[in-house]
This record gives C-alpha cells, structure tokens and sequence, in this order.
C-alpha cells in the first residue's frame, strides 16, 4: 500500500545526445517522467501504482517539479503526488517522488 508519504531516486535511462556543451536542454514527455516515477516507486516499495503527469513536454532542468496523481491500484485511490527532477546531466537525469498521505476527495 502506498499510503503514507514515499520519497525516493531513480536515475532515467535515456539516450545520451552528443553535441557541444551550449545545446539546450532536453526536451522529454510528461508522460516518460511519470513512467521513471513509477519505476523508482516499484523499486521502493514492490508495487506498481499508475501515475499521471499531464501531457506537457518538459524541459530536463534541476529541480523542475510536476504536479502528479499517483493511482494505488490496490486500494483504487488517487493521491496528490510531486515529481521532482534532480541531477540533470544531458538526457539522464533523476527523480524524486512525494506522496501525499491521505487520498485526494
């Protein structure tokens, strides 16, 4: 169950682009956050809960945070959740995930 507050790191498998230092950021989906949130929650804690971050494309930039809805798959709830991006360094980078502890209304 997920239903105290989780915060836990992740690094993102990504491609890394090769180019001069002066390129500008990396673009990635909603979308693939939510997906290395998800990852690094299952490594945390065993399951697997659904997580929306919205559609937007956002920029790979330290300490970018998207307001995300963790789904507990087990107990059907929705939950206010944080996704934070950190150590940014190209394409790769890591997140950190808070859960809110109560269910959303």
């Amino acid at each position: 169950m997920l239903r105290s507050a989780i915060l836990v790191c992740a690094v993102a498998t990504a491609a890394l682009l090769s180019g001069c230092s002066s390129e500008p950021p990396v673009e990635v989906s909603a979308s693939d956050i939510a997906a290395t949130a998800v990852s690094a929650l299952e490594q945390s804690t065993g399951e697997s809960p659904e997580m929306n971050c919205g559609t937007d494309t956002i920029q790979l930039k330290n300490n970018t945070k998207l307001d995300c809805v963790l789904t507990d798959t087990t107990l059907g709830e929705d939950f206010d959740s944080e996704v934070t991006i950190t150590d940014v360094d190209g394409a790769n980078y890591s997140v950190s995930v808070a859960v809110a502890e109560e269910p959303r209304e």
